[in-house]
């Protein structure tokens, strides 16, 4: 058994702009919801409308602050992705450079 843990950095990245548009189509169907909850709360007599009103919206801003956390997570995962791509992309240069030079010399490892 290996110890090796094997990343396909196409399919991360592919993933997180999937997901990434996942959430501003979810976003965007929500706040369509509440726009229309919002104009059916119109016929509602003043207070009740006004408190049905503030739940609306108060749910609503919880909805954008779930989509604003969800797409910084998935910011997180692309960069910290990047980085190890381009870390073992240095690895694997340092270690082909270090291979050619014992190669010159007449040396193998």
């Amino acid at each position: 058994m290996s110890n090796q843990i094997l990343v396909n950095y196409d399919e991360v990245y592919s993933k997180v702009s999937e997901m990434r548009r996942r959430v501003q189509t979810e976003l965007f169907e929500v706040n369509a919801s509440y726009r229309q909850g919002r104009s059916a709360l119109n016929g509602m007599d003043g207070s009740a409308n006004a408190e049905m009103q503030e739940a609306v919206a108060a749910s609503q801003r919880k909805a954008q602050v779930t989509a604003d956390t969800l797409t910084k997570l998935l910011s997180f995962i692309d960069t910290s992705t990047r980085q190890v791509e381009r870390g073992e992309q240095n690895i694997a240069r340092t270690f082909q450079s270090a291979n050619a030079r014992i190669m010159r010399m007449g040396g193998r490892n």
